[in-house]
C-alpha cells in the first residue's frame, strides 16, 4: 500500500508542477519571445530560442527558490538562450538582420510606413551597441527592468548595469541623432 501512495504522492507532485509550469509558460511566453528578438535572435530562430528557454525552466522549475522574481528568473535563462544562439549564428559567418516587427494593421500605411522606419532605425542602432550593452539597454528601456532586476539576470552588480545603461543610453542617442532623428 505504501508504493501505491508513493506512486499517487509523486504523480499529484507531477500534475502540480505542470499546471505550474503551464501558467508561467503562458504568462510569459510572449514577453519572453518579445525580449529574445531584441536581444537580436534571428527571426528563424525565434521559436526555437523561446522553447529552449521554457525547456529549460521547465527543468528547473522544480529547483527555483524564489530568491529572485519570476520574470528576472526566466530573462536570465533568456539571456544566456539569446547569447548562444547568437554566437551560433555568428559563427557560420553571417547575421540575419532584426526583425521589423509586428505593426498595428488598424494603422494608416502612411502610419505603418512611419512605424516600420523607426522600428528599422532603432533596431539597427540596437545592433550597433556591444552585446553587454545591448542587454542592459533592452532590459531597462523596452523591458521595463529595474537596475538590480537586471544586475541579478546578468549576474554582475548594480554598478556595471549603470555604467553599461549610461554608455549605452548615450550610444543609443547619439546614433539616433545622426541618423536624423526619429520619424
Amino acid at each position: 500500500m505504501t508504493v501505491l501512495r508513493a506512486a499517487l504522492v509523486q504523480e499529484t507532485d507531477r500534475a502540480r508542477a505542470m499546471l505550474d509550469f503551464r501558467s508561467v509558460y503562458e504568462a510569459n511566453v510572449g514577453a519572453i519571445w518579445r525580449f529574445l528578438q531584441r536581444l537580436g535572435v534571428p527571426e528563424r530562430h525565434l521559436e526555437d530560442a523561446t522553447q529552449d528557454t521554457f525547456i529549460i525552466a521547465h527543468r528547473q522549475l522544480a529547483s527555483f527558490r524564489g530568491a529572485s522574481s519570476l520574470k528576472t528568473w526566466l530573462h536570465g535563462i533568456a539571456v544566456r538562450v539569446a547569447k548562444d544562439y547568437r554566437r551560433r549564428e555568428a559563427r557560420k559567418g553571417g547575421w540575419e538582420p532584426l526583425s521589423q516587427g509586428l505593426l498595428d494593421e488598424r494603422r494608416s500605411p502612411h502610419e505603418a510606413a512611419e512605424d516600420q522606419q523607426a522600428l528599422r532605425q532603432v533596431l539597427q542602432v540596437l545592433e550597433e551597441l556591444a552585446e553587454p550593452q545591448r542587454a542592459v539597454f533592452v532590459l531597462v528601456e523596452l523591458e521595463g527592468l529595474t537596475a538590480p532586476e537586471v544586475a541579478e539576470v546578468l549576474e554582475t552588480n548594480v554598478n556595471t548595469v549603470s555604467t553599461r545603461l549610461r554608455a549605452a543610453r548615450q550610444r543609443f542617442n547619439a546614433r539616433i541623432e545622426a541618423l536624423g532623428g526619429l520619424p
